[in-house]
């Protein structure tokens, strides 16, 4: 796989950091060489065989190459795989993440799975009971929800007279529960035979099976068309196999939904996973191998990206409202993007309407420590909204050209259903049809002042919040239907589109000032652009002109088209054409942000050597835990300064990651 020679060395770096010196020297070799034998690696990175093997059984154990053999052969070749090792950058994060999205209990079990790469199901749940065994979490011993259990399976902490088999059960429990929420989402994946392997050995497997039956070749635009056919639904088997136990889940999820709820202690809400029936479903598969699948983690991320994004446009309560709804939505999307190579989209994926979620669905997954009557304005006049634009309904996403979004369609045909009955004037459909759920009342119609029942005001309250989103010219939300309350979807790739060109302009802005900005706008509009037309559309003079837009070029930010009019090519007689190419642009970003990173990470190294002995003394196991009253005041002093550089360091790096997910990931 062809990577930047910045994007190796980060690789390298982050291999060498968390794992060592000959994980690194090999991936490193890999990288440099591409697809290589055990035997070729030990000629290249001067190694023996056996040193080679138990590097490589680190690499294959932490997910970091592919391997496949040719069973003619008998031969193994391994590659080296860049993604994976740059997603080691995202650790914190994604622990970050499942600690907040799914509770102390989860988070506890990734970080094992990351630790060791996959592991069996028998064996995390092992792991999981000898580290909680012997100190129970207090914030998952309380009682929660009016149930007497733990994360709605254990029994509460805090009592003296527990039996140690009850403990052993909370604790199978409190595993059994958390592992089938992690597996139910996406986060952890099964490991198959098919997962070390790259895409382009799978696909060239399944072509050689189907070319074995046609010795000649295949002739005809037919015969190619019936073996596309075959390849991408080859593909897409192999795909659905690590799904099952997902979609297991899955089903006892949706079986027990309406029967139980729990918050976790930062306020937000998960549905617990079947009880019994995950756990029985789990104990059938104790031998099955689980991995962390970075792809959805990915679209975790990619959620709390967007989520930020509208708490700083539009407000707090609004931001949560949209979290909850990606967070339903999201139920639905495995990855940010389609792998080209395996050709696999989700289910149920309408290019023309995209995933959707109801009002009704967002509406009983919304926490209720969220106060949704903020953020909401009250009107001055009846009639200042017109209620038939705020709830249009448009059937088909909005494209981007430049970089404003478009609409593709005439103003009458995005509207589908344009009668009255399509909008919700007053909430008065939610009071005629009730609600159920956390939110609602079960059945049981509390009424307020003015009559209205509590769930229907809080949902029409929470629907206002959808309506700003889907209002906004941000384009975070589309109105695409009205059944359940209001349909909606998230039109990601435009969404992303409007925040690579967020990011992109903050970048310009930042390095080249505010006319720097302005020329770029105007390329990024208007196409090719002669250098002396630019100064009136730009309104500046022609030689500061001519000094930003040098200052660009040199930046590999704009590039110039010179164009003669005659052979004679003198500058007085050639034509020159500014333009801006984004992907160019990207890229070029995005190999100075590899650079960056990698330059971080060799600073924290030199600053570790610089401290050495400090460090020696504070990684005594003696002193590990008591650095203010063990060491001495200018050792302490010289360690405590230390942290603060490493921190800075890594905090630099994480902000870094966050532009490559905004420019590569999202």
């Amino acid at each position: 796989m062809l990577v930047t020679k910045n994007v190796a060395e980060l690789c390298v770096l982050l291999i060498s950091e968390l794992y060592g010196q000959l994980p690194s020297r090999i991936f490193a070799d890999l990288l440099t060489r591409g697809r290589s034998t055990v035997a070729q690696l030990a000629q290249h990175t001067f190694l023996n065989q056996r040193q080679v093997r138990h590097g490589l059984a680190v690499l294959i154990q932490l997910n970091l190459i592919f391997h496949h053999t040719d069973h003619d052969a008998g031969i193994t070749n391994y590659e080296a795989n860049p993604h994976a090792a740059y997603n080691l950058v995202r650790t914190g994060k994604i622990l970050d993440l499942i600690h907040i999205n799914y509770g102390h209990d989860a988070h506890a079990i990734v970080h094992d799975v990351l630790v060791q790469g996959h592991a069996k199901i028998s064996d995390i749940i092992e792991t999981f009971k000898s580290e909680h065994g012997a100190h129970q979490d207090p914030s998952n011993g309380t009682l929660r929800n009016g149930h007497n259990h733990v994360n709605g399976n254990g029994i509460t902490n805090g009592t003296n007279d527990v039996k140690a088999e009850d403990e052993d059960t909370d604790l199978d429990g409190r595993a059994y529960d958390a592992l089938a929420r992690l597996i139910a989402s996406g986060i952890l994946e099964p490991v198959t035979s098919t997962t070390y392997q790259s895409a382009q050995d799978i696909r060239t497997a399944i072509e050689q099976d189907y070319l074995a039956d046609y010795p000649t070749g295949i002739r005809g635009s037919k015969q190619t068309a019936e073996f596309e056919k075959h390849v991408r639904e080859k593909l897409k088997e192999i795909y659905s196999q690590n799904l099952e136990l997902k979609k297991e889940l899955e089903a006892a999820s949706q079986f027990n939904q309406s029967s139980k709820r729990q918050k976790l202690a930062k306020g937000g809400i998960y549905t617990t996973v079947g009880g019994a029936e995950a756990r029985h479903i789990l104990a059938r598969k104790l031998d099955t191998v689980v991995r962390l699948n970075y792809e959805k983690c990915t679209v975790e991320l990619r959620n709390l990206k967007l989520e930020r994004y509208v708490e700083d446009l539009i407000g707090d309560t609004t931001a949560k409202v949209y979290a909850t709804l990606l967070a339903v939505l999201c139920k639905k999307v495995s990855r940010c993007q389609v792998d080209k190579s395996i050709e696999v989209e989700d289910e149920n994926n309408d290019p023309s309407t995209g995933i959707r979620v109801t009002t009704q669905e967002v509406f009983e997954h919304l926490s209720p420590s969220i106060d949704v009557t903020a953020g909401i304005g009250m009107l001055h006049d009846e009639g200042a909204i017109d209620i038939r634009r705020a709830e249009k309904i448009r059937r088909y996403p909005p494209q981007l050209k430049g970089s404003t979004l478009e609409e593709t369609l005439e103003e009458e045909e995005e509207i589908i259903g344009s009668d009255d009955e399509d909008y919700d004037h007053s909430g008065e459909a939610a009071v005629q049809f009730g609600l159920h759920g956390q939110n609602g009342t079960n059945g049981v119609d509390i009424q307020t002042g003015d009559g209205a029942p509590v769930g229907a005001k809080r949902m029409h309250q929470m629907r206002q919040h959808l309506l700003i989103l889907a209002e906004s010219t941000q384009g975070f939300l589309r109105h695409c239907g009205a059944a359940g309350f209001g349909e909606w979807t998230v039109d990601f790739e435009p969404l992303i589109q409007h925040l690579k060109f967020v990011e992109l302009d903050t970048l310009i802005e930042n390095r080249f000032g505010r006319q720097g900005l302005r020329l770029t706008k105007i390329l990024r509009e208007k196409g090719k652009i002669d250098d002396k037309t630019l100064p009136t559309l730009a309104l500046m003079k022609k030689p500061d002109v001519h000094v930003k837009m040098a200052e660009m070029e040199m930046a590999g930010f704009l590039d110039v088209q010179e164009v003669p009019r005659d052979n004679n090519r003198t500058a007085a007689r050639t034509i020159f054409f500014w333009f801006f190419d984004l992907d160019r642009t990207l890229q070029r970003i995005l190999d100075n942000t590899y650079k960056s990173m990698v330059r971080c990470l060799q600073r924290l190294d030199v600053e570790r050597r610089k401290k050495k002995d400090v460090l020696q003394i504070a990684d005594r196991k003696d002193v590990q835990g008591m650095e203010e009253e063990k060491l001495r005041g200018d050792v302490y002093n010289a360690y405590v300064q230390f942290l603060d550089i490493e921190k800075k360091l890594l905090g630099q790096v994480a902000r870094l990651d966050d532009i490559v997910a905004v420019f590569r990931d999202y």
